[in-house]
């Protein structure tokens, strides 16, 4: 007489330990699922940001304030010297008129 009786039966469906396995995990899945579908356990409460938001994030990030006077200075002068050109540029090329 075997101390487990369920290994008398294994000797006749060897196929009977891999599905006992198989269920026990398929059990363990589906209670997962359940889980998951009737509370709000693993769902995430933040909520996607914009594209713009995104943006402003990364150069914040990435970007450093400018703490020398001087240096500010003289990005300040050149943006104007471009801006300037720009209008220069624009004042040549003149308005689009249409074709007659």
């Amino acid at each position: 007489m075997r101390l487990f009786p369920i290994f008398d039966i294994t000797d006749q469906l060897p196929w009977l330990i891999p599905v006992i396995i198989l269920a026990f995990f398929g059990a363990i899945v589906f209670a997962i699922i359940m889980v998951k579908r009737h509370t709000n356990l693993f769902k995430d409460d933040e909520k996607p940001k914009s594209e713009q938001e995104v943006v402003e994030e990364e150069l914040e990030r990435v970007l450093q304030p400018v703490e020398d006077e001087s240096v500010a200075q003289s990005m300040k002068e050149y943006n104007q010297e471009e801006l300037g050109e720009e209008e220069q540029e624009e004042e040549v090329l003149g308005e689009d008129k249409p074709i007659e």
